[in-house]
Order: structure tokens, then sequence, then C-alpha cells
């Protein structure tokens, strides 16, 4: 029976991937998103089985639901479309309803009796004429947001919602979120490229016209909340469940030598069968994915992924390979146990290269009991410090029809060959792992066009002044190491990181002669010079995705003891981001110089800033600084480009 559930699962990990790919695809959609997410919620309902759907985005600031797309399988578009106006006139509260529990709780919620249910609004199905049965509800998130709940209605072709459609259905309501984030993105680079471009032009030196912004690449999960009311050993019983049976396999050929073994052991595994039901089972194993699904981070991936597959195949080492389209070569991105990436040696092949780039080329799993009989074995590739490689597991990594990379295991612990359950096993992770590899990937890019686009705007800005150039890219380098020794989360950095980029962008709004005056500015000037945060605030505010670099961008004048400007806030008031831009800020000026003023060197640089400890600086930003700087790891600052 065990057997029977772990390739149920397996094939449940692959239908979850592959709606997963599918949804992906919609992050590269240029359509408005009320037609992305009326066909993202169409081939939901086609993947899960579902008779009717609708999403329902959260209005933090109105306390509403917003139906935002609304489906019926089958319905004539006439009809269809009288029912969804019936439902907009509806005015759902945050806290209304099955919606309202799920969005408040961040659980999903399945429910095979709506009838049942005191939570359920009746109303509304009666309000379109149309009969619910049974639902399934799910968050529509990422890791730091609540978006709003996909609500799908009435199992089809029959019956109620299971396990494995809230698991498929969870990681279908992620890959949404993470579409909305995409669009939310891109429309937010393109706002503030439209207001930089749209600012006021100097009438003395006008700016040169900008060279239009990278491409902002797209980018494209699940989870089972039933999974935390079941034992948190799942993933190791079930692993150990298969290791018995496979022991008990080799048992029936010695059975007179341990024939008591083998009565202990397949008790044990009848009971560890019997303690949960399949659904249990298969949500255990699917909550083991949680690492490599709930993250945007390509490293994590990297390393929960290979941790993963090696436990599932009992490997004795693991390696990941990634595709690099531009150079046509794999390089390798992580292995359990090489220390090439540590020593920063680079491990690249071609495809058709070592049996990883075998596996590559003909896009399926290479199985090898003895690679010394095989003539694709390469030790270069193919062979990790410290072991003996003896047998090997190699499949491809590809999502959207498109190679992403190769997947290696090396040698079984328990020095028997890799099965063909192994292969199975490796070919079904392969899928997710690929799934979620290529959605990090797509992030990373997009993350990096986005960065690219804003260095582009902040280097316009700075070449309006002779020796300012290239100094927004210096003050993020600085800003990013020092944020990083605060172990400052990921969102955190990203605000910090744009806001270095941006925080002089009100000087759009300045007259260009300003910059060009030597010696100290006058009264007037200085009064200029200090509006730009405000100005750079009130040009990056309206942009939903730069809420918090706006206000890090307004308050980096402020100073510790209350003196600063524009709102004279003291100490912790101010945000930490403002705090710190300010301290790398100074030293980067100090380094470069400026009109009149001489670039100093290091070492009097920083007494200059330890000096306005306390009075104009965090005392605890400073010292984090001075520390990193004679640490030689701020070497970006006062290096004009």
């Amino acid at each position: 029976m065990s057997r029977a559930i772990y390739f149920e699962t397996v094939k449940a990990l692959e239908r979850q991937a592959a709606g997963v790919q599918t949804l992906s695809r919609y992050a590269r959609s240029s359509a408005k998103r009320e037609q992305v997410l009326t066909d993202l919620l169409a081939k939901t309902l086609e993947i899960v089985g579902a008779d009717a759907g609708a999403v329902l985005l959260a209005d933090e600031g109105a306390g509403v639901f917003e139906f935002a797309a609304v489906q019926w399988v089958g319905l004539n578009p006439t009809e269809a479309s009288a029912r969804e106006k019936a439902l907009k006139l509806f005015r759902l509260k945050l806290n209304d309803g099955v919606i309202g529990q799920v969005h408040a709780t961040q659980e999903p919620v399945a429910l095979p009796d709506v009838s049942k249910s005191a939570v359920f609004r009746k109303d509304m199905a009666e309000a379109v004429k149309y009969e619910i049965k049974n639902l399934l509800a799910v968050p529509i998130q990422t890791e730091d947001a609540r978006l709003g709940v996909l609500e799908l209605f009435n199992k089809t072709p029959k019956g109620t919602f299971s396990a494995s459609d809230m698991g498929i259905a969870v990681a279908l309501g992620y890959q949404m979120a993470l579409v909305l984030d995409v669009h939310r993105l891109r429309n937010a680079a393109v706002e503030l490229a439209a207001k930089a471009g749209a600012a006021p032009a100097p009438a003395a030196a006008p700016a040169p016209a900008a060279a239009p912004p990278p491409a902002v690449l797209p980018t494209s999960t699940i989870e089972l909340q039933e999974a935390r009311r079941v034992a948190r050993d799942a993933q190791a019983q079930l692993q150990e469940t298969r290791q018995l049976l496979d022991t008990a396999l080799q048992v029936q050929e010695e059975a007179a030598r341990r024939a008591s073994s083998l009565a202990d052991e397949l008790t044990r595994a009848k009971a560890m069968a019997e303690a949960a039901t399949p659904a249990q089972q298969m949500t255990r194993l699917l909550r083991s994915v949680e690492p490599i699904a709930f993250t945007l981070s390509v490293d994590h991936i990297l390393k929960n992924f290979a941790e993963l597959v090696g436990r599932l195949v009992n490997a004795q080492a693991t390696q990941i390979f990634l595709w690099d389209d531009r150079a046509e070569q794999f390089t390798l991105a992580h292995s359990t146990v090489s220390t090439s990436l540590n020593k920063g040696l680079v491990v690249a092949f071609k495809k058709g290269e070592g049996l990883a780039g075998f596996a590559g080329e003909r896009m399926e799993l290479v199985h090898v009991d003895d690679v010394t009989r095989d003539d694709h074995f390469s030790k270069s590739i193919d062979e990790v410090p410290g072991v003996l490689t003896k047998a090997v597991l190699a499949g491809p990594l590809a999502a959207n029809g498109r190679l992403v990379g190769v997947l290696e295991v090396i040698n079984r612990r328990d020095g028997e060959s890799f099965t063909g359950e192994d292969g199975v096993s490796l070919a079904g992770m392969a899928l997710l792992g690929a799934a979620a590899l290529e959605k990090a990937l797509t992030h990373r890019a997009l993350a990096d066009s986005a960065r690219l686009t804003l260095t582009a705007i902040s280097d316009l800005i700075d070449a309006r002044s002779p020796t300012e150039s290239g100094r927004a890219e210096r003050v993020r380098q600085g800003a990013l190491a020092l944020g990083e020794a605060l172990s400052m989360k990921e969102k955190e950095l990203k605000d910090l990181e744009w806001s270095a980029l941006l925080y002089n962008v009100g000087k759009i709004a300045l007259p260009a002669e300003l910059f060009t005056k030597r010696g100290e500015p006058n009264a007037k000037d200085r009064e200029l010079l200090q509006s730009v945060p405000v100005v750079s605030a009130q040009i990056l505010g309206p942009v939903p995705a730069l809420g918090g670099v706006a206000k890090i961008v307004r308050h980096v004048q402020e100073r510790w003891d209350g003196a600063g400007s524009p709102d004279r806030l003291a100490g912790e008031e101010i945000p930490a981001g403002a705090r710190l831009l300010a301290v790398v800020d100074l030293l980067e000026s100090l380094l470069a110089g400026g009109p009149g003023r001489k670039p100093l060197p290091l070492d009097v640089a920083l007494k200059e800033v330890e000096a306005c400890a306390e009075k104009q600086l965090d005392p605890a930003m400073v010292a984090i600084l001075l520390r990193l700087a004679r640490a030689n790891r701020l070497r970006a600052l006062g290096r004009p480009r």
C-alpha cells in the first residue's frame, strides 16, 4: 500500500508542477491585469477540476474585496456577464464569509457540503441563480503580502475537493500572487521611468535623453496547511517506510537467515503505513518540498532542492548544473560535497560532455550502474572530491519547454545500484525543482533589470554634476554591505538598494547651474539642496512598489539629535534605512570630494564620520561602518567612475 501511495504522490507532484509551469507563463503576458486574471482562473478551473471560480483581491484601504475575475465552465458569454455583474453588486468586507476567513487566517478551507457551514454566504449564490454544493478557497499570497483569495465551486466531474486538489490550488494561488507581483513591478518600473522622463528639464543645460531602460523581465509554490496538524516527521516516516520495504524485498532471498528481522521490519512498516491516511502521507511529502516552493532565492532553492533529492534517493552526493543560453554551456551551481564553488573554481561544460551533459543533450534520464563502462563519464564533471563515482542518475531540469539545467546524483549510500523507483523519484522531483528554479531565475533577472533601469536613471541625474558621476552606484554598494552586516531582511535590503539609487531623483527639478557652481553654496542654494529628499519622496511616493523607498528617501537628511530636515525626527524615530544611508552618503562625499572640496584619505574621512556620531549620525551605524571600512569591505566608496 505504501508503494502505491508513494507513486500517487509523485504523480500529484508532477500534476502540481505542470500546473505551476502553466500559470507561470502568464507572468510574461503584456495584457491588462483583468484579462490575465481571467485567463489564469480559467486554467486553474481546468487543472484542479471545478465548475466555477472567482478571484477576489483585497483592498486593505477600503476594507473590502474586489471581484477581479469570475468564471463558469460552459456558460455562454451573455449569461456569464450577467452573473458577474450581479456578483459585483455585493460589497464584501474583509471579514465576510468563507473568503474573509481564508484571508484572515491565510489557511485554505474546503467545504464538502456548504449547507453545513455557518459562514457560507448563500445569498450570493442565490443572487446569480447558481447552486453551490461544495467549495475550495485558498489564499493568494506571496512571502510578505496578502493579496486576496481564490475560490473554486463544485468539483468536476463529480465528488468533492480532495487534499490533493487543495495542495494544487494552494500552489496555483501562490503562483497567481507571483504573476500579480510581476505585473505590479513592471508597472512600477514603467511609472518610475515615466516620472523621471516627465520631470522639468533645466533651461541652462538640458540633460541628454536617457537610453530606453532595459526590458524588465517578468517572473513567475505550495503550502498545504493540513500538514501543520500532522506529525512533523512525515518525510522521515515515508522515507523509512520505503527503505524498510526495499529491505523486505532483499530479505526474501535469504529468508532463513533473517526471518525474525524481516517480520519486525514488516510489522513496523505496516504500523507506519496505517498511522496516516493516503491524503496525510501525500501532504507530508508535499510539506517537505516547502523550502524550495516558498522562496524566490536561487541559492536557497539550489541548497534545499539538492538536499531533498539526496535524501529521497539516498544519494552520496548531489550536483545541480544550470544552463546558460548565451554561453551555451552548463555551470556547476551547487554540490552537496564539492569544494570547487567555495574555492571560486568554475566547472563548465557543453551539452553532450559528461553524463550530466549527455542527459541535458538527450533531455531524458540517464542511469549508469558502472561509470567505468560508459564512455560519457567525465571525472571533471561527474566526480566530486572525496567520492569515488560508481553509479550515476542524471536528468534534465526543464520548465515551460526550456532547459534550466541538469540534476545529478552519485552513488547510493548503501552501496547498492540506483533502482527504477529512484529514477521515477528523481524525474518527479526534477519537474518541481525546475519550475521553482525557473521562477526564481526569472525573478532574479527581473530584479537585475529593474536595478539596471534605476541605475540608468540615477546616472542620468548624477551626470548633471561633473563630480557626481557614478555616485549612486557606489552608495548602493556601500549601503548593501552595511545592510547585510546588520542582517537586514530581503525586503529591507531591496528598499535600501532602491533608495540608494533614487534618493537624489528630486535633483531633476533643480536648475542645472546649481551643480556646476564652484565654492560653498549660498543660502538659497542650500535651501534648494535641502528640498531634494522631499521632492524625491513626492516623485516616488505615488508608485505602489516604492512606498518604503519614499519613506527612507524623505528622511535621509534627518539628524540623530533632531536638528535635521524635513520633519526634525530624532534617534530611532528616523527610519533605519535613512539612518544607514546618511552614514554611507557622508563617507562617500568625504572620499570623493566635490565642488570646492578635495577628496580625503580614508583614515581622515573615517575620523570625520566618527566625530558626527550621536550628533548627526546614528552611533551604532557609525560603529559598523568603521568596522567594515577598516576591514576593506567598502572599497567601492570614493572611487569616481
